[in-house]
């Protein structure tokens, strides 16, 4: 299907989401790859995460360009070549989405709500954090922990770092229209607000600092 939804948060970024249903030889058809792009698709497996690659590109191309290309620094971290904007992306089960910023450097994580982030909570929130989980809309209050840790690890740019140590969400209700978290290092220190999107069984939490 075409574009899902588009928010434009401020007039410095967009974020884009795209729901999945075509056909890997239907995207193949709407995007245009690079020599590198076309050696990663290939070593890909599964179906599924061929389709999130090439609508990952597909949605870059159509908001700037058949020109732009994404690649990745030693980190892992995505960013686009033949633009200056800053780009975060996510994708779980058909659904896919894009951040991008020009000023400012966007993150964002998408999840489908199941009930197995119960049985992990304790791997990645610290004790307090734990103790200020709502009980009467756990599995949601639980993944926006979840979402915006895995926004502060994007924002900190590497993935060595301790989630429940030197990631902390601050104490919120899961109906908060923002909630704020922050990177605890000795090499980098900083506090972001999030914001979220529920739609369907899904939810989506960004950050544009």
């Amino acid at each position: 299907m075409p574009l899902y939804k588009h928010i434009q948060n401020n007039s410095d970024s967009d974020l884009y989401i795209w729901k999945i249903t075509e056909s890997v030889g239907e995207l193949l058809q709407m995007v245009n790859l690079c020599d590198n792009d076309f050696k990663r698709f290939d070593k890909f497996g599964s179906e599924s995460r061929k389709k999130e690659f090439l609508t990952t590109r597909i949605l870059i191309q159509q908001c700037l360009g058949s020109h732009i290309q994404i690649c990745n620094n030693q980190h892992g971290k995505p960013y686009l070549i033949n633009s200056n904007l800053n780009l975060s992306i996510t994708h779980t089960k058909s659904y896919v989405a894009i951040l991008l910023s020009g000023k400012h450097t966007p993150a964002l994580d998408m999840e489908y709500l199941s009930k197995r982030v119960h049985r992990i909570a304790s791997r990645f929130l610290s004790k307090h954090e734990l103790e200020n989980i709502s009980q009467t809309d756990k599995t949601l209050h639980l993944y926006q922990h979840w979402c915006a840790k895995e926004c502060l690890i994007k924002l900190y740019g590497k993935k060595d770092v301790h989630l429940i140590d030197e990631l902390k969400i601050h104490t919120f209700q899961p109906n908060d229209k923002y909630f704020t978290g922050e990177v605890c290092r000795s090499d980098f220190a900083k506090k972001y607000r999030f914001e979220y999107l529920r739609f369907d069984e899904y939810l989506l939490v960004y950050a544009v600092n």
